[in-house]
């Protein structure tokens, strides 16, 4: 039985080749979720790259559909320099922790806003970056809160708490993070010992859901930085 086209938004999080001429696209869209595709004679075609919203079209019913055609919906974002990495690292991220064909509604918007919000020069990259993973985190349904502990306690700024996953902050004797730092990263008061906590949380909270294996994209601003 022919299977019918469908027609949806989408971006590119990631590209590999296939065969002679083709490509493997993993792309994040809005009703679909992610999904892998074969770009047949995709290497020829400009529009599948990272951060250019695409309008596309796909058939084929398993894992591995088909890009029957693509279409610039509006000109790529121009990120470059540190934006450009932070990209790179929300794609990693995204790839390593969502499932193939699971929808998530407000996650594509929270991706797009993200994006859109690095490019200017002045932006606060690492506040909008924390704000991303937070919210991946509430959306995936691995989110906790800064406010109250796991079992419900507020949190006492003058206590120190650990991270358990899946199930939220603690009162630990040794634990890293400040109760009076996590309130005010609750309440988005950004000042410099507020950001190194949100940096160091966030990765303590992403980490059992990304595995293992370093992720590439941070390896590799942090030998930008060091040139």
């Amino acid at each position: 039985m022919a299977t019918s086209e469908l027609s949806c938004a989408a971006w590119v999080l990631h590209r590999r080749p296939y065969r002679n001429s083709s490509l493997l696209v993993d792309v994040l869209t809005e009703s679909l979720g992610r999904l892998c595709l074969v770009a047949r004679g995709g290497r020829r075609d400009p529009l599948l790259q990272p951060f250019r919203p695409l309008h596309i079209h796909i058939k084929g019913n398993g894992d591995l559909k088909t890009l029957v055609r693509s279409e610039a919906a509006a000109p790529a974002l121009p990120l470059a320099g540190e934006a450009l990495y932070c990209g790179l690292y929300i794609n990693e991220v995204l790839m390593r922790l969502l499932h193939r064909d699971d929808p998530q509604d407000s996650l594509l918007p929270l991706y797009v806003d993200t994006l859109t919000n690095l490019t200017p020069a002045e932006a606060a990259k690492d506040v909008l970056l924390r704000n991303f993973e937070f919210r991946l985190l509430d959306i995936l349904g691995y989110g906790f809160s800064l406010e109250h502990d796991r079992h419900g306690a507020p949190i006492n700024p003058s206590m120190q708490y650990r991270l358990l996953s899946e199930q939220g902050l603690e009162v630990h004797p040794k634990g890293e993070f400040n109760g009076a730092l996590l309130l005010s990263l609750a309440q988005s008061d950004w000042q410099p010992d507020v950001r190194r906590l949100a940096r160091d949380l966030m990765r303590r909270a992403l980490a059992p859901y990304l595995g293992a294996k370093p992720l590439a994209s941070r390896e590799l601003f942090r030998g930008v930085r060091r040139e």
